[in-house]
């Protein structure tokens, strides 16, 4: 059974407000629209591309050259995404009516589809159909606390997942682009996914058998609730320690996740935690809990 290692918390936390992690701002034109272009544009990329946003690679990586760039993972996913917003890909009526034939641009990279090409359609037909009998994105969307954002969302297929990932990352989108004006910033969490869950467990704020993690075993629907909320709820200790926002973490954490702490051979030379990392201390380095059929991580 996984429990919370509350010293270890505290721990990280004590190197974490060392570290000063910033929120990010979201600015990159390469990956998001301007932030003068109007705000109903602006939120159907969002709530879009946040409705597609889990693991992009599963049989193999999502990577490639865009306009002569190199790019994979999600930073990929959101490049493709800014061309097609270009494109006016994310009007509602559009999204609404959305065919396989015209996602490809969007969805597929160096003449390959992404893994689950027909599960992501669905998704922005979805995101599109309910926005299009709202009214549009900024009649649907609740943008006055989170706990209303996740309401507005329930009805969306992309955002119905319990522990509220897809829908916290929004909120942390929203609130870093200045689209939103939360009165309850202070309850936020850690949009928990993979890259946070491996690095919990392997710090050890987590305790978990590594033997498990190891095992490649795939859990239940209702374990992988279980475990995502215990690291949920270990990161947001980790942040009250620390003094810093929820948000703030987690651009921290998934780019350290995704730079550092690498499912395979992570750099743990780079690691400012690796002095009190339980895996390093061990030379083992379990990847997270595996759960494959969702749209969710």
């Amino acid at each position: 059974m996984e429990t919370i290692d509350v010293d270890r918390a505290e721990a990280v936390a004590g190197i974490l407000k060392s570290l000063k992690p910033n929120r990010d701002s979201y600015l990159d034109s390469r990956f998001y629209p301007p932030p003068e272009d109007p705000v109903e544009d602006q939120l159907a990329f969002f709530v879009t591309m946040v409705a597609i946003d889990h693991r992009t690679s599963l049989w193999e990586p999502f990577e490639g050259q865009i306009a002569g760039e190199f790019f994979h993972g999600a930073d990929a996913l959101y490049r493709l995404g800014r061309l097609a917003y270009d494109r006016g890909f994310f009007k509602a009526e559009n999204l609404a009516g959305l065919t396989p034939d015209k996602a490809e641009a969007l969805l597929s990279l160096g003449g390959k589809k992404i893994w689950d090409f027909n599960v992501r359609v669905l998704l922005m037909r979805d995101v599109g159909r309910k926005a299009a009998a709202r009214g549009g994105f900024e009649k649907m969307v609740s943008r006055e606390s989170i706990s209303g954002l996740r309401r507005s969302l329930e009805g969306l297929r992309a955002y119905e997942d319990p522990v509220g990932k897809k829908a916290l990352l929004l909120a942390k989108f929203l609130d870093g682009r200045r689209l939103a004006d939360f009165k309850d910033l202070e309850e936020a969490d850690v949009p928990v996914d993979n890259h946070l869950s491996r690095v919990a467990y392997r710090l050890g704020i987590v305790d978990i058998s590594f033997d498990f993690l190891e095992s490649g075993a795939e859990v239940t629907r209702e374990e992988d609730v279980r475990l995502r909320e215990v690291v949920k709820t270990a990161w947001r200790i980790v942040a009250k320690f620390a003094d810093v926002h929820p948000f703030a973490l987690d651009d921290y954490l998934w780019n350290f996740g995704r730079r550092v702490c690498t499912r395979d051979a992570p750099r743990c030379q780079s690691c400012p935690f690796k002095d009190m990392c339980k895996a390093y201390s061990l030379s083992r380095f379990p990847p997270e809990h595996l759960h494959l059929l969702t749209w969710y991580y």
